[in-house]
């Protein structure tokens, strides 16, 4: 049996907590929780009769620990996760890894010198059926070179009350951003594992009806060699769209919210075209054939109880069972793609331009440091 510890026992914390608690992940025990607000300790613990920290480096050295879940503020990321690698436990990231690429290398330098600790990414999204079909569809070819690529999420929707709960959220001194980096670095991860990073990306970020200083509203280009992603975000359209389409030259492939479909094509498009003796085509070269999977209804009642994260725990846990890394849905290094794709949208809206990939991380930190002093106004 696996013993773990919860770092921020807050909205995703506690039920990260209450999921090892209540035996939810089999291997795995909760033996400690840590944060820093005493009341949400009283309240948990009065519950769940676990040892309680305040000082997270206190637990370390009392605590003989086999992994954490780190579940606190972004910007606080970095130095617990470390803290916890150099100590050779294992570690399991919130998203985001951190709020800038800058900082996120430090983690990926640390878990480069002690390559036998376990560092895994919390997305989630990635435990999704639909999501995992699209990535196989793709690696094997099955729509042929991808073409097109629109994703639309505006499914997010966020009210001012929401941003009223706590004053840390879409600000850049407390968050590191809005929309972008609370909300969609999902949807980004999500979109880097299947389609890869791009060259350059050109974004404007805004911000639309709500008393806030960081986006809510995010229109993005990614330009990949061959073709351009589209990505489309907000929290303040309703009803929101959650869509994303992959167009490739043998096939295509459309993810709703529950729901996903897929076409595969008899011939290529440059089959159907060097075949085609009629302007809009042969009508018999252009047959598909059309399938479609769904999200899954007792996913869904399994989510609504447990959470969609109690399936990267369970990833975790099996993969310190086994001590082999490649079992990982997420490995913590690549949290800092999704986080690229992030930075490289914020910095072409406040530059009013493309931004090649590459990062120039260190011209990020000083921009958002800048943004940070701004706000501070």
């Amino acid at each position: 049996m696996k013993r773990l510890a919860v770092i921020g026992i807050g909205r995703m914390g506690s039920r990260h907590a209450r999921n090892l608690a209540k035996g939810v992940v089999k291997g795995g025990k909760l033996v400690a929780v840590c944060d820093v607000d005493k009341q949400v300790l009283d309240g948990f613990c009065a519950k769940y009769k676990v040892s309680r920290y305040e000082d997270y480096i206190q637990m370390l050295d009392k605590e003989k620990l086999d992994g954490v879940i780190i579940a606190t503020p972004h910007k606080s990321h970095i130095a617990i996760a470390k803290e916890c690698v150099k100590r050779g436990i294992h570690t399991l990231l919130e998203k985001p890894i951190s709020v800038t690429t800058k900082e996120a290398e430090e983690i990926v330098d640390v878990l480069k010198d002690n390559d036998k600790v376990i560092g895994a990414m919390m997305f989630n999204q990635r435990t999704n059926r639909m999501y995992a079909k699209a990535k196989a569809l793709i690696a094997e070819g099955k729509i042929g070179k991808i073409q097109r690529v629109n994703f639309i999420v505006t499914d997010w929707y966020r009210t001012q009350f929401y941003y009223d709960m706590g004053g840390w959220r879409a600000s850049w001194s407390g968050e590191g951003g809005g929309t972008l980096i609370n909300q969609c670095v999902h949807q980004l991860d999500i979109l880097q594992w299947l389609i890869g990073m791009p060259e350059r990306i050109s974004a404007t970020c805004k911000t639309v009806g709500r008393n806030i200083t960081t986006e809510n509203d995010v229109t993005a280009v990614l330009s990949y060699k061959d073709f351009e992603c589209v990505f489309t975000a907000s929290t303040h359209e309703v009803p929101g769209t959650n869509r994303l389409e992959i167009a490739g030259d043998k096939g295509k492939i459309v993810i709703e919210k529950f729901k996903m479909y897929y076409w595969l094509n008899d011939y290529a498009e440059s089959e159907i075209n060097a075949r085609a003796k009629r302007d809009y085509g042969n009508k018999q070269d252009k047959k598909s054939k059309k399938k479609s999977l769904s999200y899954g209804l007792m996913r869904m009642i399994y989510d609504g109880i447990y959470g969609q994260q109690s399936r990267i725990i369970k990833n975790f846990v099996r993969a310190m069972e086994c001590g082999d890394k490649s079992v990982l849905l997420a490995r913590m290094e690549e949290g800092i793609n999704g986080l690229t794709l992030i930075n490289a949208m914020n910095m072409s809206s406040w530059l009013n331009k493309p931004v090649d990939l590459p990062l120039d991380k260190d011209a990020y930190a000083e921009m958002l440091n800048q943004k940070i002093e701004e706000e501070k106004r």
